[in-house]
C-alpha cells in the first residue's frame, strides 16, 4: 500500500518550461535507494534521477513503501517511476523500461560469521534468508534444485529485516545484490561467502504504455554518462562507494559465474554417469524393499521405523490405515503430524531413549489421535538400528493394540472393588445359598464372611414381613429379574434394623438362572431423618403436638367421616389471655414453659381420639370427634369439655420456680355450622373466641351466626366507606357554641355520610369501623380541610369572622407521623387562621406516651392552633399530666349533664371540673345541654359555655346563622 507520507526533490524549473511532476517509489535497499534518517529519499538511483529532473525540469514526489507494494502501485498507475528494477522477460510484461542500463549489479550470498558456507554444496540443509517477490528468490531456488541440494528459504518483507534474520540467529545465509550486502554486511555481522549467482541490469520502470518520454529523457542522460560526457554519473558512485561501472560488471564478478557455470556442467556430466549406476542398484533394493514390505504388510502388529530426528522413515500397511494417511502424508513427518501434543511428547521422550541412549524399550503407550480424538492403549517394542560401526541411525517400533485387554483388566478390577464397597453385597447361587459376601455385608449382619457362606438369606429374616411378601420377591425376580424395596431384617446378636435390599437375577447365554446377586445397605439413619422430618413437617417443635398443617388434614378427615356418620363434632379454639405480657415481661424461656405446661394440660383434658394442636402463639385448637348428632347434645358435649379446660388452664404454673396463674378465653363452633369447609369451621371459632374475650376474657362463647352477619356488614361498611371517600360522599355538620354573654362564638365540626342508597349514616355506626381499618386517617384530612375551608368563608363576613371551630382528632390521626405537618400543610393551603381552629383530644389519647403527646400538641400551639380536652372526667387524667398538657378548654362530657338535675354525684362531678378549669385558667364548655334547666344549673356552675339541641341540632353551616340570630344574647 502507498503511505500517505511524502516528500518532494525539487529539480531547477525554467521559466520558460512548465514541470513536470512524478510520483517515484521508493524502499529499503541500500546504497541503491532508501529512506534517510531525516525521512528523505537517498542512494544512487535518487540522485541519479535527480540530476535527470534538474536536466528536464521535472518535480520529484517520493513515495516510501515496500518492496512488492511500490511494484503492485506502479502496475496501479499509483506510481510513475521504480528504480532499481532488474529486467527480466517476465517484467517487460508487465512494467515499461528505457533502453540503456543505469547500474550492474548480481547476487551474493552472505553467510554469518563462524558459518562454514563457501561453496552452494555448504548450503545443503541451511535455512537462507531472501526478499519475498524478488528475482534472486526463483533464480536460486531453480539453482538449487538443478543441483540437489535442499535448503528452507526464509521470506522477509525487506532486505534490512532479510539480514537482520541471520543476526538473530534465523537464517544461516542471506542473498541481496552486491552493493547492499557490502553495504551493511559489517552492521550486520554478516560476511560474504564468495558465492555469486545471477548477474542483472538496473532501470528504472514506469507504467505501461504511459511515460515514454520520461524513459527516453533517462535513456539521453544515461548516454552521456556513459561517453563520460557528464561526469557528474562517476561522481555520484564515488560518493556512494560504488566503483563506476564504464563496461559492465568488473572481470572476477565474470570469472566467478563461468567458474559456477563450468562447475554445474562437470556436476551434471558425473550425476549422468552415477544416475545409470544407481538406476541399477535402485531396482535390487526395491525388489528387496517390495518383498520386505509385502512380509510387513501381512503382520497384524504397527510397524514403523524413525531416523534420529524422529521423522517416520517407513510405515507398514496397518500403521498407514490407523493413521488414516498415505505413506507420503507419514514419511519424512514426526508424531505431531498424528497425535496430540501430549502423546507426540510421550513418544519423544519413549524414542529418546532408544535413540540416544540406545535402549531396547518394551512400555505401555497411552496414544490420542488428533484427527479423531479418539485414545487407545498400545504395548510397544523399540530396538535401535545400528550401522556397521555401531553408531545408531533409526530405531524400529512393533505396537500392539491392547486397548480392549486394558479395559477388561480395569473392568475386572472396577468389579472387585465396587463388590468390596461400602455396601452390603452377596453372591448366591441358582438355590440361594450364598457362594460370596464382602465386608461390609458381615458388618452389617453381624456374622463372619466364614459363617455366611453356605447359608440363604432367610438366616436374617426378622419375622416382620410374611409369607405373602417373600412370594411376591420372588414372582418379581423370576419375571422381570430384579427386585428392590424395604425389608426389617434381623443382626446376629438379634437387634432389627431396616435395609434397601436389591436383588438381581444372572443368566447364561441359553437363559438358565446361574446365581443372584444381591446389595443390602442399612437405612436406619434415613428412616430416623424421615421421621425427624415427618415431625418437623406435622408437629410443633416446642409442644410436640400437631401443628396447623396436620391439624387441618385431620380436620378436614374428621369433616368428611362427620358427614357419612351423622355424628357430631366441635372445635374449640383456645388463647391464653395476657400472654404477650409474661412473654414481654419474664421472657420468652418463661413463655415457652407455660406453652409446654398448657399443652399438656389440653391433652389431658380431652379423649384418645380427640385432637389438641397448636396454630401458633398462644392459639390451641381442640377437636372433638363422635358428639351427638343432635346440635343441643352435641353443644353440651362440647361446652362440658371447655369448661374442664377452662379449669384446667386456670390452675397455677410453676415457671422458673416461682407461681404463675393464667387463664384462657375458648370459642366453640359445632361442625354442624360449618358446611363441611375447614376454613369457614376455623373462620367460626375464632370469632367465638374473640367474643369470649370481649366478654371478660376466662370465658368460653359458642359461635353464634348473629357475629358472622355483623362481620359481613362492618366489611360492607368498610368498602361503602373507601367508595365514599373516593366518590366525596361525606359532608360536614355544625353544631353552635353559645356563651351566655356572646351568643354564638363558634361550632363543633360533625362529620356525616351521605350514603347514595341507605342515606344518612350514623357517626356511631362508621367511626368505628373507620377507626379500626385505619381510614380515619385520610377521612379525618378531609374533616380537616373542609372545616379550614369554612373558618376562610367565615372570616370573610364580619358576624362570623371572630367564631371558632373544633374538630374531633382521634388517637390514630394524631399518633400518624405526619400528624402535625399535615395540620400545618392544610392550614398554609387554605389561609385558615390558626387561632381559630380547636382540636379536640381525648383522655385516652393524651394518656397514651404523654411526652410525645406533649410535643406535638406544643409544635401546633406554637403556631396558634387551640386545643380541647373532650368528654373530660369520663377517663383517668392525671393532674400531673394534665397541668403539663398545652390545653385552652376543658369540655364536661354530656353523660354528667344529662342527669345533672337529678343525680348529685354528677352535680358534683360537674362543679369540681368547672372549679379546675378556672384554678388552672381554662375555658370550660358543656355538652349535651338539652334543657333550660340544666342551662341555667350550669350558669350556677359557673360553666356559661354550652353546645346541645337546647341550641339546636347539628346542621349545614348555613343554618347557623339562624341560631346566632336566635340566642345573640342569653344572659343579659
Amino acid at each position: 500500500m502507498v503511505i500517505s507520507l511524502l516528500w518532494a526533490g525539487v529539480g531547477a524549473i525554467t521559466a520558460s518550461a512548465a514541470p513536470r511532476e512524478l510520483r517515484v517509489g521508493v524502499y529499503s535497499n541500500e546504497p541503491k535507494v532508501f529512506v534517510n534518517d531525516d525521512g528523505k529519499a537517498a542512494g544512487i538511483f535518487v540522485d541519479l534521477l535527480q540530476l535527470v529532473a534538474d536536466r528536464e525540469q521535472w518535480t520529484l514526489k517520493f513515495v516510501p513503501c515496500n518492496w512488492q507494494d511500490c511494484l503492485n502501485a506502479l502496475r496501479a498507475g499509483q506510481l510513475d517511476l521504480m528504480p532499481d528494477v532488474a529486467r527480466t522477460p517476465e517484467r517487460e510484461g508487465l512494467y515499461d523500461f528505457h533502453t540503456l542500463p543505469v547500474l550492474h549489479s548480481w547476487s551474493q550470498i552472505y553467510r554469518a560469521h563462524g558459518s562454514a558456507i563457501h561453496s552452494l554444496f555448504d548450503l545443503q540443509g541451511k535455512r537462507v534468508a531472501v526478499l519475498k517477490g524478488s528475482v534472486q528468490r526463483a533464480t536460486f531456488l531453480n539453482m538449487m534444485d538443478s543441483f540437489g541440494i535442499q535448503v528452507s528459504l526464509v521470506d522477509a518483507p525487506s532486505l534490512i529485516e532479510a539480514f537482520a534474520l541471520v543476526q538473530r540467529g534465523e537464517a544461516d545465509a542471506v542473498i541481496a545484490n552486491h552493493l547492499f550486502g557490502n553495504f551493511h554486511s559489517v552492521r550486520y555481522g554478516v560476511t560474504d561467502s564468495g558465492i555469486v549467482f545471477q548477474p542483472a541490469t538496473l532501470f528504472f520502470a514506469t507504467t505501461p504504455g504511459r511515460n515514454a518520454e520520461v524513459l527516453a529523457a533517462i535513456d539521453r542522460s544515461v548516454q552521456d554518462w556513459r561517453s563520460g560526457a557528464d561526469p557528474a554519473y562517476a561522481e555520484v558512485l564515488r560518493r556512494w562507494g560504488v566503483q563506476a561501472q564504464e563496461g559492465g560488471m568488473p572481470p572476477l564478478v565474470w570469472w566467478s559465474l563461468a567458474g559456477l557455470l563450468a562447475f554445474g556442467l562437470l556436476a551434471a556430466l558425473a550425476a549422468l554417469v552415477l544416475r545409470r549406476q544407481v538406476q541399477e542398484r535402485t531396482r535390487h533394493l526395491q525388489d528387496s524393499e517390495q518383498k520386505l514390505a509385502t512380509i510387513l504388510d501381512s503382520v497384524g502388529a504397527f510397524i514403523y521405523i524413525k531416523g534420529r530426528d524422529y521423522h517416520y522413515q517407513y510405515a507398514n500397511h496397518h500403521t498407514l490405515k490407523l493413521f488414516g494417511k498415505s505413506a507420503s502424508e507419514v514419511v519424512g513427518h514426526d508424531d505431531t503430524a498424528v497425535f496430540d501434543t501430549a502423546t507426540a511428547a510421550q513418544l519423544r521422550a519413549n524414542d529418546r531413549r532408544v535413540l540416544e541412549d540406545g535402549e531396547t524399550l518394551e512400555a505401555e503407550e497411552v496414544n490420542t489421535q488428533l484427527a479423531t480424538g479418539e485414545t487407545r492403549v498400545y504395548l510397544s517394542i523399540k530396538i535401535p538400528l545400528r550401522h556397521a560401526d555401531g553408531s545408531i541411525h533409526a530405531l524400529c517400533g512393533i505396537s500392539t493394540d491392547i486397548t480392549e485387554r486394558r479395559k477388561a483388566e480395569e473392568s475386572l478390577q472396577i468389579a472387585a472393588t465396587v463388590f468390596e464397597s461400602f455396601e452390603g453385597m452377596i453372591v448366591t447361587g441358582p438355590d440361594q445359598r450364598i457362594l460370596k459376601a464382602n465386608q461390609a455385608y458381615a458388618r452389617l449382619t453381624g456374622y463372619a464372611v466364614e459363617e455366611l457362606v453356605g447359608q440363604t438369606p432367610r438366616l436374617l429374616h426378622s419375622g416382620r414381613q410374611d409369607a405373602a411378601f417373600y412370594a411376591a420377591m420372588k414372582n418379581a425376580l423370576r419375571t422381570t429379574g430384579n427386585w428392590q424395596g424395604e425389608v426389617w431384617n434381623r443382626r446376629k446378636d438379634g437387634t432389627e434394623y431396616p435395609a434397601w435390599i436389591t436383588i438381581t437375577t444372572v443368566r447364561s447365554p441359553e437363559g438358565e438362572v446361574t446365581h443372584y446377586v444381591g446389595t443390602q445397605t442399612d437405612i436406619s439413619s434415613r428412616k430416623a431423618a424421615e421421621e425427624e422430618i415427618r415431625l418437623l413437617a406435622f408437629y410443633d417443635p416446642l409442644t410436640g403436638l400437631p401443628n396447623r398443617r396436620l391439624m387441618t388434614d385431620r380436620l378436614q378427615h374428621s369433616l368428611a367421616a362427620s358427614a357419612r356418620s351423622g355424628t357430631g363434632g366441635a372445635l374449640l379454639f383456645v388463647d391464653l389471655d395476657n400472654f404477650k405480657d409474661l412473654n414481654d415481661t419474664q421472657g420468652h424461656e418463661l413463655g415457652d414453659q407455660l406453652l409446654r405446661q398448657v399443652a399438656a394440660r389440653l391433652s389431658g383434658c380431652v379423649r384418645m381420639g380427640d385432637t389438641v394442636a397448636r396454630l401458633g402463639g398462644d392459639e390451641f385448637i381442640v377437636l372433638l370427634e363422635g358428639l351427638s348428632p343432635h346440635a343441643a347434645e352435641a353443644a353440651a358435649q362440647a361446652e362440658t369439655v371447655g369448661r374442664t379446660v377452662l379449669a384446667a388452664l386456670s390452675q397455677s404454673y410453676l415457671l422458673g420456680g416461682l407461681s404463675h396463674h393464667s387463664a384462657c378465653s375458648i370459642g366453640i363452633a359445632l361442625y354442624a355450622d360449618a358446611r363441611g369447609s375447614v376454613d369457614e369451621l376455623l373462620k367460626h371459632g375464632d370469632m367465638a373466641m374473640y367474643q369470649a374475650k370481649g366478654a371478660g376474657r376466662n370465658t368460653l362463647r359458642f359461635f353464634d351466626p348473629r357475629t358472622q352477619a355483623n362481620v359481613t356488614a362492618r366489611t360492607l361498611l368498610e368498602a361503602g366507606l373507601r367508595e365514599g371517600l373516593r366518590d366525596g360522599h361525606f359532608l360536614l355538620h355544625y353544631q353552635a357554641q353559645i356563651n351566655a354573654h356572646q351568643g354564638v362564638v363558634g361550632a363543633e365540626a360533625l362529620v356525616r355520610w351521605q350514603h347514595p342508597q341507605r342515606g344518612l349514616v350514623s357517626p356511631a355506626e362508621f367511626i368505628p369501623v373507620a377507626e379500626a381499618s385505619g381510614l380515619i386517617v385520610p377521612l379525618g384530612t378531609w374533616i380537616l380541610r373542609t372545616a379550614c375551608q369554612q373558618l376562610v368563608a367565615w372570616g370573610q363576613d364580619a358576624r362570623t369572622a371572630h367564631w371558632t371551630l373544633a374538630v374531633n382528632v382521634s388517637a390514630r390521626q394524631f399518633r400518624h407521623s405526619h400528624f402535625v405537618d399535615e395540620v400545618l400543610g392544610v392550614l398554609e393551603e387554605t389561609g385558615a387562621n390558626p387561632h381559630r381552629l380547636k382540636l379536640e383530644l381525648t383522655e385516652t389519647l393524651l394518656l397514651d406516651d404523654v411526652e410525645d403527646t406533649i410535643g406535638r400538641m406544643e409544635q401546633l400551639r406554637r403556631h396558634g392552633v387551640g386545643f380541647s380536652l373532650d368528654d373530660f372526667g369520663t377517663g383517668y387524667s392525671s393532674l400531673s399530666y394534665l397541668k403539663r398538657l398545652p390545653l385552652d378548654q376543658l369540655k364536661i362530657d354530656q353523660g354528667f349533664v344529662r342527669d345533672l338535675l337529678t343525680d348529685a354525684d354528677d352535680a358534683s362531678i360537674a362543679r369540681t371540673i368547672v372549679t379546675l378549669a378556672h384554678s388552672m385558667d381554662l375555658g370550660v364548655i358543656a355538652e349535651g345541654v338539652e334543657t333550660c334547666e340544666q342551662r341555667d344549673m350550669l350558669i350556677g356552675l359557673g360553666c356559661l359555655t354550652w353546645q346541645g339541641y337546647l341550641f339546636g341540632r347539628p346542621g349545614p353551616a348555613a343554618e347557623l346563622q339562624a341560631a346566632a340570630a336566635a340566642h345573640a344574647v342569653v344572659v343579659p
